[in-house]
């Protein structure tokens, strides 16, 4: 439980440190006017069921000589006005305090959500090679939820009402000591007995929602992702029943919890009840006196009016916390994983000059967890203003080799030289701002076709100028003007649905060439389209060269046959390189793959 609230405390204290502490001072605050307001009853009780108590009384007489009163009427009208004010100002202050105690722990779901998507943003490209894109959204979506609800607000509730709970019961002891001890050890051992009996219950209900729900968002995303297929083979149930399995369990675990937090409150208030008969009868017999009785039981029915929804609600508050571990560990772990990549990143104020070579020397890279490295000692020497082909099958690196030189994967061993400077960390960003990137699958959001091609840029910084001459150089202006009914406003709907391969690819190019990079890498670029569409790619790519360097990597070689030059790879070395020709005539392995391009297009 130390280490539960020690994370919970991280939380509350994540920011706006000065708002927690001013926070928990109206807390306390609240609590002693509560306190306040059911002391101020028992007086006024007293002087309703015994008058003559105003004189044998040394502290009443006191207050009724202070202050000039002559009546005892006027008198208990006073005392019952007074006691109705404080407890009203009582009321006031817990309205004003519930109210900032919500939007507080509430912004923390804002606060912390947004600095974990930071977080998750921020890490090395490595980090979601390895993390799930649904995983990362439950996190981020649910359980970042599950822990404000689940363990902040509670936690902050049950601190309120263990301070009104501890106040009321310090008056209380003060007025009956042997009374309130014994009330209290019967209801408060109860409900002690009971959260340990289930605390063990509560703690695998949260860890079986938490994995049920990972599963739940993993079928959503899989889901929607791939309805084309799903709506091809007609496995729509299939789906369904991916998504409902583990929904059932979520939907268990809740009730669990739930019923665990409230059947309690039932068994205790036939308790309590039975609990304040014996407790009459203890005041009858011990005390024998009615009129001492009566102030008494109006003071302890006012005290259980504010203890028993207050006890009850610190146990519900416990349960939430306990049921709720999981979230929190898993969202605090994530926060102390990350935690060095917080700090925002600071754009760098120019770019990173390219006039001559880009040089790999003796890389060695190996993915976590990969039993050897994809490459190792690897040299390569790119001249600038050229086009570069990278070919070879499946697996001989790459991919990894242009991941290295965007800067998304770091090389265990070895440098990158950008003419005459070493690529390190300190001016990794002034590099990448001269790239551009053509993916074989363009990610195209729900928006205009100007903010996928200005992608990232906010609305005051996109260059309509710049959108318009990238969307020229890849051959994509003429259909956006004069085919799509609103231009570049036109919105292309979620992952570009309503346009073909052929023009995402080159909404893509365009995007690329916003920035007027210096070096573009086509990856895969064209292996998902047609020959008419590849051929207009190809002459978008054509029109940039000896312009820019251009990287191509390829399956279909005739993506490559314009290369100035072309490297085949071959398990993360180079094993031939030269013109399309020159590897025709003198490489077996490249003849080979040429001839399958040759009869594919027969």
């Amino acid at each position: 439980m130390s280490r539960t609230l020690q994370k919970i405390l991280f939380f509350l204290s994540l920011d706006n440190q000065k708002k927690f502490y001013g926070l928990i001072i109206a807390i306390i605050v609240m609590s002693l006017f509560d306190m306040v307001g059911v002391a101020s009853v028992f007086p006024f009780l007293n002087v309703i069921s015994n008058p003559e108590i105003i004189q044998t009384s040394s502290k009443i007489k006191w207050v009724y000589d202070a202050f000039g009163f002559t009546s005892r009427q006027n008198f208990l009208i006073a005392l019952g006005v007074i006691s109705f004010c404080i407890l009203l100002t009582s009321n006031i202050l817990r309205t004003v305090t519930t109210k900032g105690l919500i939007r507080f722990t509430w912004m923390k779901h804002y606060s912390i959500s947004k600095r974990l998507l930071s977080q998750y943003l921020y890490e090395p490209y490595a980090f979601f090679l390895n993390r799930n894109s649904a995983e990362l959204t439950t996190y981020l979506m649910s359980e970042v939820a599950r822990v404000v609800s689940g363990t902040l607000i509670p936690c902050m509730q049950a601190f309120t009402r263990f301070l009104l709970t501890i106040f009321i019961c310090i008056l209380l002891f003060a007025v009956d000591p042997l009374g309130v001890a014994l009330v209290l050890g019967v209801i408060g051992g109860g409900y002690v007995a009971i959260y340990f009996f289930f605390r063990h219950k509560l703690s695998r209900a949260g860890e079986d929602r938490q994995a049920y729900s990972k599963i739940m968002y993993k079928s959503l995303h899989e889901s929607f992702g791939g309805i084309k297929e799903i709506k091809l083979l007609g496995k729509e149930h299939v789906f369904v029943d991916q998504y409902a399995n583990p929904a059932k369990k979520v939907i268990n675990c809740y009730c669990a919890q739930y019923l665990i937090a409230q059947l309690p409150r039932y068994a205790f208030e036939t308790l309590t009840f039975g609990g304040i008969l014996i407790f009459l009868l203890y005041l009858v017999v011990v005390k024998n006196d009615f009129q001492q009785v009566i102030p008494l039981v109006g003071l302890y029915a006012l005290a259980a009016y504010r203890l028993m929804p207050a006890l009850q609600q610190i146990f519900q508050d416990v349960t939430s916390i306990r049921s709720s571990q999981a979230a929190l560990d898993t969202v605090y772990d994530d926060f102390i994983r990350c935690t060095h990549q917080d700090q925002k990143r600071i754009e760098p104020a120019g770019v990173l000059p390219f006039l001559e070579s880009i040089e790999f020397r003796n890389i060695t890279f190996q993915y976590p967890k990969a039993q050897k490295p994809v490459t190792e000692n690897f040299n390569l020497l790119l001249k600038a203003n050229t086009t570069i082909g990278l070919v070879g099958r499946t697996g001989a690196g790459k991919t990894t080799i242009v991941d290295i030189l965007l800067g998304l994967l770091s090389p265990q061993q070895g440098e990158i030289w950008v003419d005459d400077v070493q690529l390190n960390a300190n001016n990794l960003r002034m590099w990448q701002k001269n790239l551009g990137y053509v993916p074989q699958h363009i990610y195209l959001c729900d928006d205009t076709v100007t903010r996928n091609i200005a992608f990232g840029e906010s609305d005051q910084e996109i260059d309509k100028e710049a959108v318009r001459y990238a969307a020229q150089l890849a051959n994509i202006h003429d259909f956006i003007e004069k085919e799509l009914p609103k231009g570049y406003e036109t919105e292309v709907g979620e992952r570009g649905i309503r346009l073909s391969g052929g023009q995402r690819q080159r909404i893509g190019i365009a995007r690329a060439l916003y920035h007027n990079p210096s070096l573009i890498v086509f990856d895969e670029a064209t292996s998902a389209l047609d020959g008419i569409t590849e051929d207009t790619i190809l002459e978008a790519i054509h029109n940039l060269a000896h312009k820019r360097t251009i990287i191509i990597i390829a399956h279909r070689l005739n993506t490559v046959k314009d290369c100035d030059i072309i490297y085949l790879l071959e398990k993360g070395r180079i094993a031939d390189q030269g013109s399309y020709q020159d590897l025709l005539a003198g490489n077996e392995q490249f003849r080979k793959m040429a001839k399958v391009l040759i009869d594919v297009a027969e």
